[in-house]
């Protein structure tokens, strides 16, 4: 009775299939916890450039700015008899270019929130795979110890469950992070780019020479 108890209606062990089913649904596991970890490392550093990316907006650039738009002003005013009209140009040139890198740098900044929603959702989703993964390794040791086929395959639904979702995680995640990673370094290229143009220009360095 207990030999029967132990096989299922093949004459195959029950045990060494619940106890392979235990061993893929291991994997499975580690798996997934590996790839929460992985995600919520991403993300950290997502959010860290991001972070990056609206400081460099906010006051690298605007220090330079003000410290030029200061140096017009003043030489403006210390030509006596002048109307400074050449300064007030430039003032008005700087203000468009100004204007200009901060729309560039707010395209910089908000390309991260996709990147930051994908690593987001991707951790939910990779640790619904880790629990289907633990309910199929406990199911499954029920199914050890009862001896009985109906846990067993329950512990297999799951674990396919968790191998399906991990799976299909991976994949979308993939996609997303991709796109937009390729747009955070395209808005962070033009903000480069801009700014190197615009940051010192001959005018503003003869400007620099004159006082």
């Amino acid at each position: 009775h207990v030999a029967h108890g132990g096989h299922d209606h093949e004459g195959s062990p029950l045990s060494t299939r619940v106890g392979i089913t235990m061993a893929v649904l291991g994997v499975v596991l580690a798996f997934a916890a590996a790839k929460v970890g992985g995600e919520r490392t991403e993300l950290v550093q997502a959010l860290v450039g991001q972070q990056h990316a609206h400081a460099n907006y906010q006051a690298q650039d605007i220090k330079h700015r003000m410290a030029m738009l200061a140096l017009q002003n003043l030489h403006a005013e210390a030509e006596v008899g002048k109307t400074g009209a050449a300064d007030m140009l430039a003032m008005a040139r700087s203000a468009d270019r100004y204007l200009h890198e901060s729309q560039l740098a707010k395209v910089w900044v908000d390309a991260f929130d996709p990147l930051i929603e994908a690593r987001t959702v991707s951790q939910e989703e990779y640790e619904h795979g880790q629990v289907a993964a633990e309910l199929g390794i406990v199911i499954a040791s029920i199914a050890l110890l009862l001896r009985r086929r109906l846990p067993w395959l329950i512990a297999i639904g799951l674990g396919a469950l968790a191998v399906f979702q991990v799976s299909r995680t991976y994949l979308h995640t993939r996609h997303h992070v991709h796109d937009a990673e390729a747009r955070i370094e395209a808005a962070e290229k033009a903000f480069d780019e801009a700014r190197a143009a615009g940051k010192t220009t001959e005018i503003d360095q003869a400007l620099v020479d004159e006082v």
